[in-house]
Order: structure tokens, then sequence, then C-alpha cells
């Protein structure tokens, strides 16, 4: 008998693809995309989010610059380093703490997060942000908070995604990319729709689904030639076969010419109008749109961001044991302690039963909402409604409590988790409010001038959605200016022509260039034959009649064309950020906008000079009219080792909190604090305070006058207040200025064992009031009082009490 021979499987997938089919396998990698996946914008939002975040961060600490980091302040650099440091982490800011240095540093820390916003070398910038960022916190740990935590952690994790794939300077490139072909979805309803680019106007051919073709049969019997789109052709290959399929669709329409009437378009395609109002055609633009696959990604990069978003809110939940997150009394404590309480706080703490309603959702959101995040069905719909649920708890909490930074950073990390499906609405909804069914605007920049190609490019990368505007240089305008409109082949008859009335609404220049083109025909006006759906479009341009110096141009959907600071206006009013500047402009005075012209090409022409005198110095746009090339593999394989190790390394830290070990080692803990990984999620845990405390500061005054140093904004301010008692200051949070000086007295000046901070403080009062005030009024010593009360449950409070913590001397009276 024969032996038996089995197929030895030739590598590890074949093994795989042996016991699980490849559609099987394609549906699994789909699916784990769309739990686990982020969309390439919502990537970038979330850079630009926290780069936000960062210099608002820095600006608010900025206001106590002198005051809490600097020598002269609160906080010298001896009492940092001997109590308040840590051995596993060197501060930069303690390099030298002088107020010029540490000026310099906030400077230097703003305009590396402005360099990450716009994403200027985008994974370098987001390093030192993250740097700089824990380095101040670890400057100043007392006046910390949980919003901290999350923060850091956030600009930690946002280096290991691609958040420059988007809106940002590194992916910025005047490189036209062709519209990409759309895959077949799950549902296969589409077979295939071919985009094609002529002349730099987007034509696309769409082939409907299986239900219009066959309730088309009867009308076309004409074979559709396809492109097989199982593995890219050639830019050659590419070429001819759109060519072919144009002559096709050229001859397709000609037959169909005497009997053209609308058809629906699949509700997945967008169908818009386009009224030329000097050439009498109504053009009907199928915009073209990418498999939205496309723009998702998957990593353990993505993964991270959202087991530590998992992390925290689940956690917090398992911290909050107290009675009061059982029986909905939490909500209530909460909204009762003076600092945070806000005025509309106030208000709610009417509605008890409500707030008892509240205080249990939000402790059950806490623990499932993190499921709507990675939902396996409906997986777009579930995460947008996840991420706009916790949006809207931090909105709440915001709303009632005074928390600093950390509704900015917690909510803005939730624009990570936009789903495609929610950008795809969007720009159609742009679409048609924007471009309203017309043909995208031409946008000409000059080559030969470093500002226009800068103004072009930002304009391109930051501000006008892709599709809106076509961005080519000047040089082409020539031969495309009058083509364009024309040469469509999807042309529906109309038996009459209108006009955009925002299109109309121009300059005097444009008004009488438009009525020179009405006039000349051998200038603007293409010949078109007697047929309305000619295949032969004959057009000619006078070369007299194009400005080769002009910075920027613009040429809208009726073929009226704008030049300089009237072409930048236009193109910003097709932006949806840059709109209001385009409705400003028009307000401007003539002469103003004159000498604004006339600044502008000046510019222009200096640096055409510069330019010049550089000796053939490469152009931004040589630099950037390529596509931008993709980041090797071996990157990509080393990063998503690396947060596979932080993915477990961050769920076995929190864990050890709980004592679950999960094989983490007690050693660990010197890694965390190096990089700043260190957490923990006790907000209002195991219950909100009940206690109400404040402090009081009665001084003694040369003179022996008795003042209160603290209330009023007397520490900010530094008058004489002579109502000395132990009434809570009123209004409370101003007394205690930001949310940084409240955590500076919670987590610092309150504590045990603070005296050395409480000297430092005390020298500091004595000589920011004794350099306002002489003689008499100058400040002898003081007494720092703590004072707190109880908060009952029936909305009463207990009787006040207040022991001394710290007693202070100017100066020895005996030696003045």
């Amino acid at each position: 008998m024969g032996k038996l021979k089995l197929k030895r499987p030739q590598n590890l997938s074949e093994s795989f693809h042996s016991f699980v089919s490849k559609e099987t396998w394609r549906k699994i990698q789909h699916k784990a995309l769309m739990m686990f996946g982020m969309d390439y914008r919502s990537m970038a939002l979330f850079r630009v989010t926290m780069a936000l975040c960062v210099i608002g961060d820095v600006i608010e600490r900025a206001t106590d610059l002198r005051v809490m980091y600097t020598d002269y302040g609160v906080m010298p650099r001896h009492l940092i380093t001997s109590r308040y440091s840590s051995n596993y982490f060197l501060p930069i800011h303690l390099v030298n703490t002088s107020l010029h240095f540490q000026a310099f540093l906030f400077i230097v820390h703003i305009i590396i997060a402005f360099a990450m916003l716009i994403g200027y070398r985008t994974k370098l910038t987001s390093i030192l942000t993250w740097l700089m960022t824990i380095s101040l916190q670890a400057y100043i740990g007392v006046v910390g908070h949980g919003g901290d935590v999350f923060f850091r952690m956030m600009l930690f994790l946002n280096i290991f995604i691609p958040t420059s794939k988007y809106f940002s300077w590194d992916s910025a490139t005047f490189y036209q990319d062709l519209p990409s072909k759309r895959l077949n979805n799950n549902n296969n309803n589409f077979n295939i729709v071919n985009n094609i680019v002529t002349n730099n106007v987007i034509i696309n051919n769409v082939i409907n689904n299986n239900n219009i073709n066959n309730n088309n049969n009867n009308n076309n019997n004409t074979n559709i030639p396809v492109i097989n789109l199982s593995e890219p052709e050639s830019p050659l290959q590419q070429q001819q076969l759109l060519q072919q399929q144009l002559q096709h669709d050229q001859q397709l329409i000609l037959q169909q010419s005497s009997q053209q009437q609308q058809q629906d378009i699949n509700k997945s395609e967008e169908v818009g109008i386009e009224i030329g109002s000097e050439r009498g055609i109504e053009q009907k633009v199928i915009q073209p749109k990418r498999d939205p696959d496309s723009y998702r990604f998957l990593s353990f990069g993505t993964c991270a961001i959202l087991l530590q978003i998992g992390l925290m809110y689940c956690t917090s939940y398992f911290h909050k044991s107290g009675e009061e997150w059982h029986n909905g009394e939490a909500t209530f404590y909460a909204l009762t302690l003076d600092y945070f309480a806000t005025d509309i706080a106030k208000l709610f703490l009417y509605f008890r039963p409500a707030l008892k309603i509240l205080t249990l959702a939000v402790a059950k959101w806490e623990l499932y909402g993190i499921l709507f995040l990675i939902s396996p069905i409906y997986s777009d719909w579930c995460r947008f409604f996840g991420a706009i649920g916790f949006i809207a708890m931090h909105a709440g909490f915001i709303m009632c409590l005074r928390l600093g930074l950390f509704f900015f950073v917690t909510a803005g990390a939730e624009l990570i988790n936009i789903p495609t499906t929610v950008w795809e609405l969007f720009f159609d909804w742009t679409d048609k409010k924007i471009l309203k069914g017309q043909q995208p605007t031409r946008v000409y920049y000059n080559t030969t001038s470093p500002i226009s190609q800068r103004i072009a490019l930002i304009l391109k990368t930051y501000f006008i959605i892709p599709g809106h505007a076509v961005f080519s240089p000047l040089e082409k305008m020539l031969n495309n200016e009058d083509s364009i409109s024309t040469s469509s082949p999807y042309l529906l008859s109309s038996s009459s022509s209108s006009s955009s009335s925002n299109d109309n609404s121009g300059s005097d220049t444009d008004d009488a260039e438009r009525s020179h083109r009405r006039r000349t025909t051998n200038l603007s006006s293409p010949t078109i034959s007697s047929t309305m759906f000619s295949t032969s479009v004959t057009t000619t341009t006078s070369k007299k009649d194009l400005v080769g110096d002009d910075w920027l141009v613009t040429i809208d959907s009726n073929g009226i064309r704008k030049r300089n600071i009237h072409a930048l206006n236009y193109i910003c009013s097709k932006s949806p950020l840059l709109f209001p500047l385009a409705m400003a402009f028009t307000h401007v005075p003539a002469n103003m906008c004159m000498l604004f012209t006339k600044i502008c090409q000046k510019i222009h022409s200096r640096s055409q000079q510069s330019l010049i005198m550089s000796g053939g110095k490469r152009t931004l746009y040589q630099k950037k009219k390529n596509p931008i090339p993709q980041t090797p593999r071996i990157y990509s394989i080393l990063n998503n080792i690396w947060m596979l190790f932080i993915c477990y390394f961050l769920f076995a830290y929190n864990m050890n909190i709980f004592d679950y070990s999960f094989g983490f080692q007690p050693t660990w803990h010197q890694f965390a604090y190096i990089f700043r990984l260190d957490q923990s999620w006790n907000m209002f845990s195991p219950s909100p305070p009940k206690t109400h405390w404040w402090h009081v500061i009665h001084g003694e005054l040369d003179d022996g006058t008795k003042v209160e140093l603290f209330k009023n904004e007397g520490m900010f301010n530094f008058q004489i207040n002579t109502e000395v008692n132990f009434e809570k200051p009123d209004p409370f949070y101003k007394s205690y200025g930001n949310h940084r000086w409240f955590k500076y007295y919670e987590n610092g000046y309150n504590q045990a064992n603070s005296d050395s901070m409480r000297l430092e403080h005390g020298r500091y009062l004595c000589r920011e009031f004794n350099k306002r005030h002489t003689g008499h009024e100058q400040l002898y010593k003081f007494s720092v009082f703590f004072v707190h009360e109880f908060q009952n449950l029936d909305g009463t409070v207990g009787p006040k009490n207040h022991f001394s913590l710290w007693d202070h001397i100017c100066y020895d009276k005996k030696q003045i």
C-alpha cells in the first residue's frame, strides 16, 4: 500500500488559511478595524485638541509665573529639591529657577506645542511637548490634579499613533490625488466606481447598483468596460483605461442625448448641480468618494488609547465604594463644596430627586460607557454615542464644578472617537452647503513666489475641505481655464441658465472682466457646435488675458476669474473655518482694501526677488509637489511591539492597585515614575468630602491694627482689610485664585509636616505686603487659621471650628 502524503504548508499564513477562509479572515479584520481602529481625521483632531490644551495650560500657569515657579515665590528651588521632587525624574525647569529662564521655558513650551498643533515634524514635536509637560508637572507637583495625570497619558500615547496623516504640515503637498476607487462594500450593491480626472477636473462615471441597471436594460444595451480593482495598475495602464472609459462615456451620452432624463443615484453617492451662467449648461457633478475603511487605522497604539480611557472610568467606578454613591447622595455633597460649586450647582441643590438619578447614572456610565466605544455591532454609531455620552458627562461636571483643565482634556480626548461615518456625513453636509452641486473652485498659485506657494499650501492643508477646490500651478491656467467646465461629458440639457448669487458678488474688476469675457468670444467663450453634447469642444484663449505676475487666481464654477486679494477672499468664503473673515472683508473700506492689496503685492514681489537671489534654492513647490512617502514598515512593527507592552503595563498597573498582580512587579513602579505612567483614578472616592474648609489670615500691622490678609483676594492685591473674623470668604473662589492655587493649599499647605512650605509662604506674604505699604502700615506678624464645618445631608451645616496652621513674624521690631 502506498503512503499517505500530506501537503505541508509553506508558511504559517497558509496553514492558518487552511482552517479559516479568506472571506472569514477578511470579516474578522474588518470587525477588528471597526471596533478598535480610529479615523485618521479624528486622530489629527485629537492632536490639535491636545496641543491647544497644552497651550492653554501653560498660559494659565504663566499668570502665576513669578509667584509659583521662581525662587522669589512660594516654591523656591531648595524647597522643591528637598521636599517635593522625585528621585526618578529630573524636571528641566529645575536647571534654573530664575524668572527669565522660566519665562523662556514657557515660551519654548508654547512654540513646541504650536508646532505640534500644525503638524510640523509631528513626531519630534509630540515627544518634546510630552517631555516639557511632564517636566512642568513634576516641577510643582503639589498643584496637580487628576486632569494632569490623564493629560500626560494622552500626550504620551499621542506619540505612537499617526496623527499627522491629515491637517498637518508634514502631510501637506501640492500633489493632486486621484480620487480613490471605491471598494466593494459588504452588501456588494456597487459593482464599481470609476473616477476620471481630465484637465484637473474630476469627472466621475458611476455604474449604478443592480436594481438601477435592471431598470435601464431597455434603454441601454451597451456593455460598460470594467476596470479590475484586484491589483493596482501602472500609471500608464491607468491612463489608458481612463481614456478608453472617457471615450466610451462620450459615445454613450451622444446616443442618449435625445432622451436624457434625470435618474436617482444610490444614496451613498452625492449628486450636485452646477449652473454655468455663460454657457447655459446644467452639469451633473457626482463627487468621488473613497472607501470608508481607507480612513481607518488600527494598531496597538489605538488600542492603548481605548484601554487608557476605559481604565480611567472603570477604576474610578470601583474606587467609589462609599455609601453615598449607592444611595445617590454623592452629587449633593459634591455640589455643596464651596470652591468647586458654581452658581448653577447651587440651583440644582433644590432638585434632590434629580440629583440622585444623576449620581447613579454617572456611576453606571463610568462602568459601562467604555463598551459603546468597542461595540461589535453598529460600531461607528455606538462609538459616536459613547463619545457624546462622555463629553456630555464632563460638560455636566464643568457646568456645576470648577475643575480647571480637567474638562478640556477629558472631553477633548473623546474627539479621537469620532467615527468615519460621522466624518462622511459632515463632509456630505458641507458639500451641499458650500459646493451646492457645483464643480470645485480652481485655485492657481504662482510657483515663482514663495508667499503664493505658502498661502496655497496652507489653505489646501488646513482650511479647505478636500474636493471643494483644485489647486494647480499658475502655468496650467492657460491650457485649462476654459476647457475644464465645458469638457465634462456628464452634461444634462437645460432649457435655461442661471448663476449663483454668491459667485456674482465680486469686485468691480471682476464685473469688468466678466463683461469683457462675454463680449470677446475668442478670449473666454468656448466654441461649441450646435449639438449640445458634441464631443468636440474648441477653446481658444488669448495670452494677454492672463496676468503671469498674480500671486493667487481663482476660477469659480461659472468661469469667473478673481485675482490676488479678491481670489484670497473668495477661497476663504469656501472654507468652513475662514468664511467669517471673508464676510468681514466685504465690509472693509475700499481704501483699506487697496492698501492691503498693495502690501500683499509688495510682499509677493519681495519674495520673488529673494527667491532669485537665493541662487537656485529649492522652492516650497519643489519640496512639496510629490506625494508624501510612506513610513518604513519596520517602524510600524517596532511601534506595535512597544505599544503592546504599554497596553499590558497600563492594565497590570491599574489592577495592582486593587491587589490583582497580573505579573506586576514592585520594581516596575520605577519604570512608571520615569515615564510618568503612574496613575490613580480616585477622584471623589470613596465618597465626596463632607467637610467644608477655608483659610483666614489674621495679621497685625506695625501700629497694632488688626487686618485680614486672605479674604477679598487679599493674597493677590495685598490691600488692608480691617474686617477680621472667621466667616467664609465671599466670593469664595476668588480668594483662592485659580484651580492651581486651590490645589496648592489642598495638596500641600494643609497637609501634615508642611512647615517648610508654610515658612516660604509666610516669607512671600511679608515681602509682597511690605513692598506695597510703608511706615506704620507694614505687616508685623500674622497667623494662618484653618476653618472647617461639616455638611449635613438635610442641607444644614455644623458649627465652625478652627485651629492655627502657622504663626509668622515678618521682622523683629527691636532692630528697627
